[in-house]
């Protein structure tokens, strides 16, 4: 016979009591999209100011890295999703593409200034 192991469980939260490792336990993909939908958001802004304040290079460069970072953040959907990559490997393909991203937007920036 095997022996039983029991899972402790946490007693659940009261009305208006806040998780304190809510934020550790949540899954890097979790985080991934959520920052994507508020990059989206960050582009639409950003490039309201592009069009009424032409020319700005600090806001040219915002609207860079932000597109930068969401279309990063949509390859690493692709390539989970047509299992390129595998998800065990989520953590080291989101520091790699930023890497990628973190290059893409300074060859682009020195092309420009």
């Amino acid at each position: 016979m095997e022996p039983q192991t029991t899972l402790q469980a946490r007693k659940p939260l009261r009305w208006g009591e806040q998780d304190p490792n809510r934020t550790r336990n949540t899954p890097v993909g979790m985080w991934a999209w959520i920052w994507q939908r508020a990059s989206a958001l960050a582009i639409v802004f950003f490039l309201a100011l592009h069009l009424t304040l032409t020319y700005k290079p600090i806001i040219q460069f915002l609207l860079l890295m932000t597109v930068t970072f969401h279309a990063v953040l949509g390859l690493r959907v692709i390539l989970l999703d047509f299992n390129i990559v595998n998800i065990k490997y989520q953590k080291a393909l989101i520091a790699g593409l930023g890497a990628v991203g973190v290059l893409m937007i300074a060859i682009i920036w020195m092309g420009i200034y």
